[in-house]
């Protein structure tokens, strides 16, 4: 391995709107957020063959030791929990192109700017899709280290897809790897996909807020297909309205005027309220409720962004005065005032030394 250093990195995302009905083949529309993952690998001095190092900076920093063979197998001296777990799924997924002999290197990846210091202490990671952000910088790393072409997007694709247990819609990871502003559509089994590029609507404005609470989608996931199996009529029909109101939404979004976007953000914030309200899943949280109920005193539409019970909510106006009320009621909420709809997504560079 020629000695130089590959930089990899890839944002985090907002989901604006698509949040369960993408499951099951509604449009979503997200946003690529300039909270990113970095990730680094750089030679390991002094060391043999197949003899590497895992550096987690997440809410700390951590060092595992490992050793790695050509058929994708990785050993650590010392179990890194679920920090070395998409570094494994990498492998798996690119067994068919790694070297017999296996170079030795140290693999820093941080992703420290997905968490928040609380007021009452300790770091509490937010919902900004993290796991997406570190298997596309992962996999476009691993990628260059190994010489890999091809379709990235895809190959990041079957990494989050084995790492997650084929749960998901992979949006986040799209998103992550193109940046930007997307409208995203899968097809059964994601044999294909629809990701066009968006413009920010002109006259839109949000507010992206804190509810200080970290959620699990894998437990609200689960929680929902327990009621899909056992209650399968209401989740159809509940499911059916969120899905026509999201797929609404991204038509109005595509519209070179953006006609509505409003009315149709706060259709599709009552259509996922009532999807709650039927699957009890717990999306809207007391959180995201006392959010709303801010929000709705002030003229703006509130709705939870991704799984909902917790992580974040999505304050939308069309009026830059309401914009500045929204800022002074909710500025310790405000982490992300400063977001961007332009953000760039996977970015791979191979300097010298």
């Amino acid at each position: 391995m020629p000695d130089n250093t590959i930089h990899a990195s890839a944002p985090g995302k907002l989901l604006i709107s698509g949040e369960y009905a993408v499951l099951e083949g509604a449009t979503a529309i997200s946003l690529a957020v300039d909270r990113r993952v970095n990730v680094m690998v750089e030679p390991l001095p002094n060391a043999g063959d197949g003899i590497g190092e895992l550096v987690a900076i997440d809410a700390d920093q951590n060092h595992y030791s490992f050793s790695w063979g050509g058929d994708g197998s990785l050993t650590f001296d010392t179990e890194p929990e679920g920090r070395g777990a998409l570094l494994k799924s990498a492998l798996l997924c690119m067994a068919e192109y790694l070297p017999q002999v296996m170079p030795a290197v140290r693999i820093t990846v941080d992703s420290s700017g997905f968490y928040a210091r609380q007021q009452q202490g300790g770091n509490v990671k937010l919902g900004l899709g993290s796991s997406a952000a570190v298997c596309v910088a992962l996999t476009g790393a691993l990628a260059k280290l190994f010489r890999i072409s091809g379709d990235m997007q895809k190959l990041a694709l079957r990494v989050h897809k084995e790492f997650q247990n084929k749960a998901g819609s992979g949006v986040d990871v799209v998103n992550s790897y193109q940046g930007g502003l997307i409208a995203y559509r899968r097809t059964p089994e994601m044999k294909s996909l629809s990701c066009p590029h968006l413009s920010w609507p002109e006259g839109l404005h949000m507010l992206p807020v804190w509810t200080g609470q970290a959620a699990s989608t894998t437990k609200l996931l689960a929680g929902l297909e327990q009621f899909k199996v056992a209650e399968p009529l209401q989740f159809n029909e509940a499911m059916d309205e969120l899905q026509q109101a999201n797929n609404a939404l991204a038509e109005m979004w595509q519209k070179p005027s953006g006609t509505n976007v409003l009315d149709g953000l706060a259709l599709v914030a009552r259509k996922l309220k009532d999807f709650d309200r039927v699957t009890k899943t717990g999306i809207y949280s007391a959180g995201h409720l006392e959010f709303q109920k801010r929000a709705a005193a002030m003229g703006a539409v509130y709705k939870p962004s991704g799984a909902g019970g917790g992580d974040f909510g999505l304050l939308f106006t069309d009026s830059s005065a309401t914009l500045e009320q929204l800022w002074a009621e909710f500025k310790d909420e405000s982490i992300l005032k400063d977001w961007s709809a332009t953000t760039r997504g996977l970015y791979v560079d191979r300097s010298s030394g």
